[in-house]
């Protein structure tokens, strides 16, 4: 069920970095739907094509609505260049969804290679403060606009053998909570959003490898007794984006189906 509401985003210029698969691809989708010109960001552009192709409609033609930028978040070069060809394009940027996220250690802290924690706090963290930096300024030339980041529950309650993840999960929640104190009085806010564990292209491998039991066991986590979907998950981001939420700052919401009541 598409619960959407049409038109919030209409002339305000949004960006969402790892924005070609997930959760950012289906963030990325909705804005369009809502009238926003819509910027994704990732390493893969061929996942960028694919989401605009997705996210528009294959019959009508460019509306000029749908950008798609290479690009390594952790590269604050590239982060620079990337934000100047927004702000020619479509002007100030009004909305930035920090998405973008890696985790290839899934190890306690002596089995963590410091090339995986290196690697992860670089995209996670570094990456969302290099975007967030980027967009600040243009906000504050804009007369304001809306930060959201994609946290985890494992950026509220630490998950075993998480050591890189949690660490930058649970930074960008202090990020967050810093831009949201520094620019409150700017019309910038900040907020965060703390999903459980959400069925998409890029966790179904994982959870095909756990095997039934364990599988099983991880549903059951959650309250609510099932995982979460990519647009559950973007209707709190949107929401928080949006003028709907113009008095919500600093806040970390998780959107988990009861996975932390349980934890």
């Amino acid at each position: 069920m598409d619960l959407c509401r049409e038109g919030r985003f209409i002339g305000k210029t949004v960006i969402v970095t790892g924005g070609g698969t997930g959760i950012g691809k289906r963030v990325a989708k909705d804005l369009y739907d809502e009238g926003a010109s819509v910027h994704i960001l990732g390493r893969r552009l061929e996942k960028l094509l694919e989401a605009r192709r997705d996210a528009s409609d294959p019959t009508a033609s460019d509306d000029g609505r749908f950008f798609c930028y290479e690009c390594d978040v952790s590269d604050d070069r590239r982060v620079g260049e990337v934000f100047d060809q927004i702000k020619d394009s479509t002007g100030h940027a009004y909305g930035l969804v920090n998405n973008a996220a890696i985790n290839p250690s899934r190890n306690e802290i002596t089995e963590t290679e410091l090339e995986d924690w290196r690697a992860t706090l670089e995209v996670n963290l570094t990456g969302a403060f290099n975007c967030s930096k980027a967009a600040v300024e243009q906000m504050l030339e804009g007369g304001g606009g809306s930060i959201v980041n994609i946290s985890s529950v494992g950026g509220l309650k630490a998950f075993r053998t998480r050591t890189s993840y949690n660490a930058s999960k649970f930074g960008m929640i202090g990020l967050t909570e810093s831009l949201a104190l520094d620019y409150a009085r700017e019309n910038i806010r900040a907020n965060a959003v703390c999903p459980g564990y959400v069925a998409t292209e890029l966790t179904a491998p994982l959870f095909e490898k756990m095997g039934e039991e364990k599988f099983g066991a991880l549903v059951g986590a959650h309250a609510m007794g099932r995982l979460g979907r990519p647009e559950e998950v973007s209707r709190a981001v949107l929401f928080l984006l949006s003028e709907e939420a113009s008095f919500i700052t600093g806040v970390a919401l998780p959107v988990d189906g009861g996975y932390l009541l349980k934890g």
